[in-house]
C-alpha cells in the first residue's frame, strides 16, 4: 500500500520535503530537494521570496505513486500551473478532479482537507506559488496594485480549485517562465518575482471575470469528460494529428459543440491549445537536454525543423537556439 504523507499547514512542507529528498544544492533564495532513488526520480526547487511567498518548482515521477494528504487553514493561499503530466486531487468539500498539463488551480478562500496522488512513475512538471490571502493582499496594496476580491461563488471556486476553469488561463504564461528559466545569474530572484508579480496581475483580472457560457448550454459530465481526453489524444497522435470532425466523432459530439465546448473548459480553441502545448513541451526540452533542435521539433510533432523553428519563434520571439543559450 502506497504511504500517505501528511501537510497540516504550510510548516509541514519541510518535513514532508525533508522525508522524501535530500537537500543537494543552494542557490541565494532557491533549496533543490533531489528525491531519493527508493522514492523517484527528480527535483523540487523552492525559492523563498519577499512578502512570505514561496515558489515550488516540480519535476517529478513517484516509484510506486506518491500520495500526499493536506490540511490548510483558510488564509493558505496556492496557485499552481501543470507543465506537463497529470496531478490526482480529492477534496472533502471540492471533489475529485486532475491537474493536466496547461491547468491552473487556485485555492480557495476556506479550510481544505484532502489527498493528492501522483502515478507509477508519470513524471509531474508544475510550478506552485504559496502563500497567505492576506499576505497577498498586503503585498499587492504594498505595490500599488488593486485588491484581490474573491466573492466567488462556490461552483466557480470548486471548478477553479481542481483546475477547470478557463478565467485562470492567461496566469499560467508567467508561471511557465518561472518553470524554464535555469540561469544562475544576480537578476535570477528578481526576475522570478517579476514573472510573480505578472501572475497575480493576471489572477486580479481572471476573477474578475465571469466563467464563459459553453455555447448557451451547460456541459454535461460525459462531455467534459470526453472533452479532457481530446489534448491526450491529440499529444498521442501529435507526428499524424486527428482532425476537428475526427475528434468530434471519436468525442460523440458535433464539431460545433466540441469547439465551443473545449474553449469554455480550456479558454482557447482545440488546436491553439495543442500547439501551445508542443512549444512549451519544447522549450523545457531546450532547457533540459541537449537533443539537437531537429530532434526536440521531432519529438513535439514537427515534421521539419525548418517548420519547427518558425513556429517556435513567432510564438517565443526567438529562435530555439537562442532560447537554450539564454535559459542555459
Amino acid at each position: 500500500m502506497t504511504r500517505v504523507h501528511r501537510l497540516v499547514g504550510a510548516a509541514g512542507s519541510t518535513a514532508y520535503y525533508a522525508s522524501i529528498a535530500q537537500a543537494d544544492q543552494c542557490l541565494e533564495g532557491t533549496v533543490r530537494h533531489r528525491l531519493r532513488p527508493e522514492v523517484g526520480d527528480g527535483t523540487i526547487e523552492v525559492t523563498s521570496l519577499p512578502g512570505g511567498f514561496q515558489v515550488a518548482r516540480y519535476d517529478v515521477a513517484f516509484r510506486g505513486g506518491h500520495r500526499v494528504g493536506f490540511a490548510f487553514p483558510g488564509d493558505h493561499f496556492e496557485l499552481e500551473h501543470c507543465v506537463d503530466g497529470r496531478l490526482r486531487v480529492s477534496e472533502a468539500s471540492t471533489g475529485d478532479g486532475d491537474l493536466h498539463a496547461r491547468s491552473v488551480a487556485l485555492s480557495p478562500r476556506c479550510a481544505t482537507d484532502g489527498v493528492v496522488a501522483h502515478g507509477d512513475g508519470e513524471r509531474y512538471r508544475a510550478v506552485s506559488i504559496t502563500g497567505t490571502w492576506s499576505g497577498v493582499e498586503s503585498w499587492l496594496g504594498g505595490l500599488g496594485g488593486g485588491a484581490l476580491s474573491d466573492n466567488r461563488p462556490e461552483r466557480v471556486a470548486r471548478e477553479q480549485y481542481l483546475g477547470r476553469s478557463a478565467a485562470l488561463r492567461p496566469v499560467a504564461g508567467p508561471l511557465e517562465e518561472i518553470f524554464v528559466h535555469r540561469r544562475a545569474s544576480p537578476g535570477r530572484l528578481l526576475f522570478i518575482q517579476s514573472r510573480l508579480v505578472a501572475a497575480l496581475s493576471a489572477l486580479v483580472d481572471a476573477l474578475a471575470v465571469t466563467e464563459p457560457d459553453p455555447g448557451g448550454r451547460v456541459l454535461d459530465d460525459h462531455e467534459v469528460a470526453a472533452l479532457r481526453r481530446v489534448p491526450d489524444l491529440l499529444w498521442r497522435e501529435r507526428h499524424a494529428p486527428p482532425t476537428l470532425a475526427e475528434l468530434a466523432r471519436a468525442s460523440s459530439m458535433s464539431v460545433r459543440r466540441l469547439g465551443t465546448g473545449f474553449r469554455a473548459l480550456y479558454g482557447t480553441s482545440v488546436m491553439e491549445y495543442h500547439r501551445r502545448r508542443c512549444l512549451e513541451r519544447a522549450a523545457a526540452l531546450l532547457v533540459e537536454t541537449d537533443w539537437p533542435v531537429a530532434r526536440i521539433g521531432h519529438e513535439v510533432g514537427y515534421a521539419s525543423a525548418s517548420n519547427f523553428g518558425y513556429a517556435f519563434r513567432r510564438d517565443r520571439g526567438t529562435s530555439p537556439a537562442r532560447f537554450r543559450r539564454a535559459h542555459s
